[in-house]
């Protein structure tokens, strides 16, 4: 036990004596410069007594002409809502029509007027009980109409509508606030 206690001693100490002290340094060892030594032209390469030449095969052009052809993008089904019947007074109410634009006048009820001022209000209110403020021009009704005048008596609206022969004509609808 005692000389492996001995061993193990004589190993540390030489491991610690060992990494004490700085590292020496690298010497500098001087290097003889280059000689220069001048360029030499360089020889032309000898040239063949028949020179080879390969021609790219023919380019084809080819242009796309997609006439007569269908479109690869579309869809093979599509189904299309079937569209009412377009009459020269009644014309389909836009995408972009106001909420008075798409009921018919037979669904507006008059419920207040303001009628002793500069321009004249009225507020009208549809069969779901929603109120709307109109005024002289505001568009109402899906057959186009506009508000033409507004009175003590009512509002009066221009609308346009067929006759039986085909024809485009104008009327005035009267709503009221009270019945007759």
């Amino acid at each position: 036990m005692r000389g492996l206690g001995t061993i193990l001693f004589l190993v540390i100490f030489l491991l610690l004596s060992g990494c004490g002290g700085e590292a020496p340094r690298p010497t500098k060892v001087p290097i003889a410069p280059a000689a220069i030594k001048p360029p030499t032209p360089a020889k032309a390469p000898p040239v063949p007594a028949m020179v080879a030449r390969v021609e790219p095969p023919p380019t084809v052009m080819y242009s796309y002409n997609p006439k007569g052809k269908p479109d690869p993008f579309k869809p093979l089904v599509v189904e299309r809502p079937a569209a009412p019947k377009k009459t020269a007074a009644a014309e389909i109410v836009s995408e972009g029509a106001t909420p008075l634009e798409r009921l018919d006048l037979r669904q507006v009820k008059l419920v207040a007027l303001i009628w002793n001022i500069y321009n004249p209000k009225a507020m009208v209110e549809d069969s779901g009980g929603k109120g709307y403020i109109i005024a002289k021009g505001t568009p109402i009704g899906k057959s186009r109409g506009i508000v033409a005048q507004i009175t003590s008596a009512g509002v009066v609206i221009n609308e346009k509508y067929e006759t039986p022969a085909g024809k485009v004509g104008t009327r005035d609808v009267t709503l009221k606030l009270y019945p007759d």
